[in-house]
């Protein structure tokens, strides 16, 4: 009777386990959304951005994408810092170019500045991938002090005294404004077929 029991469990754990992985039709390959986070920001809308593909999409840490050959589409987001991209997309731009190119969807940017004066962000990034991709987007991140490395904190700390500003924590992130590039993002590859 526990033998039956065991077999059991394991069926259903294995059953409920294909249930939670992305539904796709035979020989259709899925979306990879591949993104670099210093303090979790960008990991956030990162999935959040998954969240609104309804299932279609994973995403992963930049310093996790493994082989990308069941990917049919790449998602590139990453976080501004001192006017930059990380220093782990760079390096995985640097190494793994040429294998996204054919296969960008989408670049996404998560900053302290205003989505609608982060062009010159997105500009960089689609540079830096040496093609253009279809979508790009701002959002905004957060800042929390406590996560923060000494270098982070005492520049960030001189940044807000020479603007005269209080350095506080903020979260100005948005899963709505997320989900919906998420639901943009599914338009697009509707539309691309």
């Amino acid at each position: 009777m526990k033998i039956i029991s065991i077999g059991l469990f394991i069926v259903s754990i294995v059953g409920l386990s294909v249930f939670a992985m992305p539904a796709q039709a035979e020989g259709q390959k899925g979306v990879i959304i591949i993104y670099s986070s210093r303090y979790g920001s960008t990991a956030q809308t990162a999935e959040w951005i998954a969240e609104g593909m309804e299932g279609k999409a994973v995403a992963v840490s930049v310093k996790d994408a493994g082989d990308l050959g069941g990917y049919g589409k790449v998602i590139l987001g990453s976080g501004i810092y001192f006017d930059q991209l990380h220093s782990d997309m760079i390096a995985f731009l640097e190494t793994r170019r040429e294998e996204v190119s054919n296969k960008l969807l989408a670049v996404f940017v998560v900053c302290g500045t205003p989505p609608d004066q982060a062009q010159g962000y997105l500009d960089m990034f689609a540079e830096k991938c040496k093609t253009k991709p279809l979508l790009m987007r701002a959002f905004n991140g957060w800042t929390k002090k406590e996560l923060l490395s000494p270098e982070d904190y005492k520049s960030l700390e001189e940044y807000y005294k020479s603007v005269k500003e209080p350095f506080e924590n903020y979260d100005n992130t948005d899963r709505a404004k997320c989900l919906e590039f998420g639901k943009e993002i599914l338009e697009k590859i509707r539309d691309v077929k």
